[in-house]
């Protein structure tokens, strides 16, 4: 078994992916936009509030496009062997309550983790002028492929906090969550049938981890200062654990000047780690500095 490195960079075009008002509601809705407080916010939950224009929140465009469709030209490697690891995602722009984009996805680069592998789907949203509206990474686990070399070096990653976070936010996550966030796309039976959930080894069944992402991106853009001013402009993290629907997620946020750097755990233990997000600005400003460089 093997990956299938020669097709590094081989951009596959997915069918036009269209969304509505309802859409952007049930995803905000699915990770807790209306919890505590149904009045907090609803920018995000309604689309009829006096005064008030209909915001999509940003980490809806994972849910968009999916992992680029068919995984064979990946590898030859079974399912079983594959893991979520991490997310990231970048928005270029805000999206609408509702449009439709067109998703471009390419295996962006392989390379070890202990005695696994890991490959990266790199997945870009373009609308029908193709402007770039979001790109999203996912990064997934080959159980037991190893041999591709280390990971690349790249800016702005997580450096360990030296102090006691700035803020700690608890959310919690309720009994049918998954069964409600499910609506969004992901019908994977993992996340709703206690049958494949025990043949995976879970006592009942997980949360996406998709939605423990997007209620962190919630929580940092309610509580990190420079995000609650200037909105989300890009969000990474790893996933460490499966989160039980029913138990409560505790956020632990580290301001910094592009944004904040975050950890999500549930009942002590991490599940989200290494977490990073920048404002929107920071964002913008980056890929300025990367057009000038470009240019010169």
């Amino acid at each position: 078994m093997a990956i299938f490195t020669e097709n590094i960079g081989k951009v596959s075009v997915g069918k036009a992916v269209t969304w509505d008002r309802d859409a952007a509601l049930l995803y905000a809705l699915s990770i807790g936009a209306g919890r505590p407080d149904a009045t907090e916010g609803i920018d995000y939950t309604t689309e009829s509030s006096f005064g008030i224009q209909q915001k999509v929140f940003p980490t809806f465009a994972v849910v968009l496009g999916g992992s680029g469709g068919s995984m064979d030209h990946l590898g030859d490697f079974k399912l079983h062997q594959i893991l979520h690891g991490g997310q990231s995602l970048v928005l270029h722009c805000e999206l609408p309550p509702q449009g439709s984009v067109t998703p471009r996805s390419y295996m962006s680069a392989v390379y070890d983790q202990g005695k696994n592998a890991i490959i990266e789907l790199t997945t870009e949203l373009a609308d029908p002028e193709g402007q770039l509206v979001a790109t999203s990474v996912t990064s997934m686990v080959i159980r037991g492929e190893t041999g591709y070399g280390p990971r690349p070096e790249r800016a702005g990653s997580w450096a360990e906090p030296g102090s006691e976070p700035d803020a700690v936010i608890e959310q919690a996550t309720s009994v049918d969550q998954a069964l409600l966030y499910r609506l969004n796309g992901d019908r994977n039976p993992l996340h709703s049938d206690p049958v494949m959930a025990s043949k995976a080894g879970f006592p009942r069944p997980v949360l996406h981890g998709l939605c423990t992402y997007g209620m962190a991106a919630l929580a940092l853009v309610r509580n990190s200062t420079l995000l609650a001013e200037r909105g989300l402009g890009s969000i990474n993290a790893r996933f460490a654990a499966p989160v039980f629907p029913g138990q409560v997620l505790e956020t632990r946020i580290w301001n910094t000047a592009a944004g904040a750097l975050f950890q999500v755990l549930a009942d002590g233990k991490i599940v989200l780690d290494r977490g990073v997000a920048t404002a929107a600005a920071a964002v913008a400003q980056d890929a300025a500095e990367l057009q000038d460089a470009a240019a010169n």
